[in-house]
């Protein structure tokens, strides 16, 4: 009998800290939810742009890559070329890390 009463006494104060909790909360995310969806906004344009720079780059990389390893029994013409779709490739992946 007196476990019902406390449970009693104490059902308005929980309801109570539960309808504070409640409003809190939902206070917390009409602050924080347009907070986000702005950083998203800012954030989209450059994520996009690091991912077609660097699909760019590992494209171009191995590319020149390919010609570089095609033309290096021409003289080691393509030993000079290599590099640079190695570089290319490296850069690419440089941008995918950072994305």
């Amino acid at each position: 009998m007196l476990d019902f009463l406390i449970g009693v006494i104490k059902l308005p104060f929980l309801l109570l800290a539960w309808l504070i909790k409640a409003v809190i909360v939902s206070v917390v995310w009409l602050v924080k939810l347009p907070l986000i969806l702005l950083v998203w906004l800012i954030k989209l344009p450059l994520a996009l742009t690091a991912v077609v720079l660097a699909a760019v780059f590992g494209l171009l990389g191995v590319v020149i890559s390919l010609v570089g390893v095609g033309l290096t029994p021409v003289l080691g013409v393509g030993l000079l070329i290599l590099p640079i779709g190695l570089a290319l490739l490296l850069v690419s992946w440089l941008v995918a890390k950072l994305l």
